[in-house]
């Protein structure tokens, strides 16, 4: 059985989907944001996004903590969806 990740941890990456999610809303005007993720470790990966008015998201997600791999499994459905550009 996987250990429960700490309180501070969930709390950390509760608050990094809200920044991505604000940062999003913010500069969703600004144009297409790009963004991409570093190839994953057993550690984890740094998740970066780019907007064209020079803002930039990036944060490191732990592996091991339960909402980085709920944004994890969004990230992917959202990676297999095809473009419209």
């Amino acid at each position: 059985m996987a250990a429960r990740p700490s309180r501070l941890r969930r709390e950390r990456a509760m608050g990094v989907t809200a920044e991505l999610r604000g940062f999003v809303l913010t500069h969703r005007t600004c144009g297409v944001l790009r963004g991409n993720r570093d190839r994953e470790t057993a550690a984890g990966y740094r998740l970066w996004i780019e907007c064209p008015c020079g803002a930039r998201f990036e944060r490191w997600l732990a592996s091991d903590d339960a909402e980085a791999l709920h944004l994890h499994s969004m990230l992917v459905a959202f990676e297999a969806q095809p473009a419209t550009e």
